[in-house]
């Protein structure tokens, strides 16, 4: 009798999987291009940059925060590649100082939430801010920097047995992040502060160091992201859509299951909420649904995800006491 139970619950806490799935075979029958190699190829690849994002994004949720600077910081650390390439016409230097900038740019966020106290919300809406402006003031609107030569080859269309190169370099940060945040203390850190950060504090857990940890690598993945997203298009410019990014790296976690007040979420259910996100993407796109619409079902998918997770939370709450 308790294996009903527990197969209900694995369907309510693993429905992302089911629906991704449905959704996949249902745009199949509406176009049978959808489920091509070359497509599941061109998935693959566009959901790179979102990946990064939803990933560092994901342990600042958890944490009990949120980074608004994500996506036009991507924007402007791809610019900042682009200067230096253009400057000295390699790639070790610009990727330095990107790495350099975006975990400046993450402990600047994290000294002003952990240390200040102030609202992670307020520091990130103004980074976001900050990053837009500076990117028009290094490349003023309508001018561009292209990027040629090997390196941006590679990341941005290099493949291994049919698969990109940049979409087995996400998968891998994902292992490495379902490690850290499964099976080490600062995973459970995070976590504990998310669902609590007086009693964090009570148990000895630093914190502010936690904190300012995440937000630093939440930059990082940003700077990545970055690079992956100039090296794909083949040029840098301050009109990217820095923004679009940072929303669907969003609905990602809150698809997967990520809990917006902190304190629960799975690596897995992230990944699979990112997929969702590239199926939806790329199905509108082959349907030739107008970009208007795509964010008004993007809006309503993710209100839906976020009633959903609720109800499930509670529930949680119901079956512990």
């Amino acid at each position: 009798m308790t294996d009903m139970p527990n197969f209900g619950r694995l369907l309510r806490e693993k429905n992302i999987i089911f629906v991704t799935l449905a959704l996949c075979v249902l745009f199949y029958l509406i176009s049978p291009r959808f489920l091509s190699l070359d497509n599941m190829s061109a998935i693959s690849r566009q959901i790179v940059p979102i990946g990064l994002i939803a990933l560092g994004q994901y342990f600042v949720v958890v944490s009990g925060n949120i980074d608004l600077s994500m996506g036009m910081g991507s924007v402007l650390f791809a610019i900042v590649l682009g200067v230096f390439f253009g400057l000295t016409g390699g790639v070790a230097l610009g990727i330095v100082a990107v790495i350099v900038c975006s975990l400046a740019l993450g402990f600047f966020n994290g000294v002003l939430v952990a240390k200040l106290k102030l609202p992670a919300f307020i520091v990130t809406l103004a980074m976001l801010f900050s990053a837009q402006g500076l990117s028009g003031l290094i490349i003023p609107r309508g001018q561009q920097i292209f990027l040629m030569g090997d390196f941006f080859r590679f990341i941005g269309a290099g493949k291994f047995m049919g698969l990109y190169w940049s979409f087995l370099f996400l998968v891998a940060l994902f292992v490495l992040a379902y490690v850290v945040y499964n099976h080490t203390r600062w995973g459970a850190y995070v976590i504990a502060i998310g669902n609590s950060e007086e009693n964090a504090r009570l148990a000895g857990i630093d914190v502010d160091r936690v904190k300012i940890g995440v937000f630093m690598f939440s930059a990082l993945c940003s700077g990545l992201a970055g690079i992956v997203l100039s090296s794909r298009m083949g040029f840098v410019q301050p009109g990217l859509d820095g923004n679009g990014l940072l929303l669907d790296g969003i609905a990602a976690i809150i698809i997967g299951g990520t809990l917006i007040l902190g304190g629960r979420g799975t690596i897995g259910g992230a990944f699979w909420g990112l997929l969702f996100i590239g199926v939806i993407n790329n199905a509108l796109n082959l349907l030739n649904v107008e970009d208007v619409w795509h964010q008004v079902f993007k809006g309503a998918v993710i209100l839906a995800a976020l009633g959903a997770n609720w109800l499930l939370w509670q529930s949680r709450q119901v079956e512990a006491h």
